[in-house]
C-alpha cells in the first residue's frame, strides 16, 4: 500500500518504510526514483517492514528483477566505505519475501553494501553505531523528512471500454 523513503540529514541515514499490501509497482517506482536521484544511494539505510505489511501480490521473480535493478544502480558507484543496509521485519506476512530478497545475495562485491537483518530497530541501531538519542530518533522517525512516498493501486488503472 505504501513505500516511503525518508532521510535524516543529521544522522546521514535513510529510512525506508513498507506498510500495507506493498505492490511490485511501488518497489519498482522506488528503484526508478533512486536511479533518477542517485544522491540518496550512498547513505546507510534502515529498512522497516511495518506490522501487517505484506508482499503477497509480488512474485519472487519480480523481486529478482527489482534486485537486478538495484545491483545496476550500485555497481558503478565507488563508495569510500561499505554502505550498511539494516532490515527489520515486524510482519509475519512479509517474512518469506524478505527471506527471498536477502537469501544467497552477495551485496558486498559490486554493490559495496553490507546487508543484515535484525529482530529490532534497537539492534539495527547498535550495528549502525548510533548513540542512544540518535537511536531513539531512528526508532521513532523523528527528524526524518519525506523524500518520496508511493501509494499505488495494486493493479494498473483501466480505461473503460466505449
Amino acid at each position: 500500500m505504501t513505500v516511503a523513503l525518508r532521510h535524516n540529514a543529521a544522522l546521514e541515514l535513510n529510512r525506508v518504510e513498507f506498510s500495507g499490501s506493498v505492490t511490485a509497482a511501488e518497489l519498482a517506482a522506488l528503484a526508478d526514483f533512486q536511479s533518477d536521484h542517485p544522491r540518496w544511494l550512498p547513505y546507510d539505510c534502515l529498512n522497516i517492514i511495518l506490522p501487517h505489511a505484506d508482499f503477497d501480490s509480488i512474485a519472487f521473480d519480480s523481486l529478482n528483477g527489482i534486485f537486478v535493478k538495484y545491483r545496476s544502480l550500485f555497481e558503478p558507484m565507488q563508495f569510500v566505505i561499505l554502505r550498511r543496509s539494516a532490515w527489520i521485519c515486524q510482519s509475519l506476512a512479509a517474512e518469506a519475501h524478505l527471506h527471498h530478497w536477502m537469501a544467497n545475495r552477495n551485496t558486498r562485491d559490486g554493490m559495496s553494501t553490507d546487508v543484515r537483518r535484525f529482530n529490532s530497530i534497537a539492534e539495527a541501531c547498535d550495528w549502525l553505531i548510533l548513540s542512544a538519542p540518535h537511536a531513539a530518533d531512528a526508532e521513532s522517525g523523528a527528524g526524518f523528512d519525506d523524500i518520496i512516498r508511493y501509494t499505488l493501486p495494486a493493479e494498473p488503472a483501466r480505461v473503460a471500454a466505449r
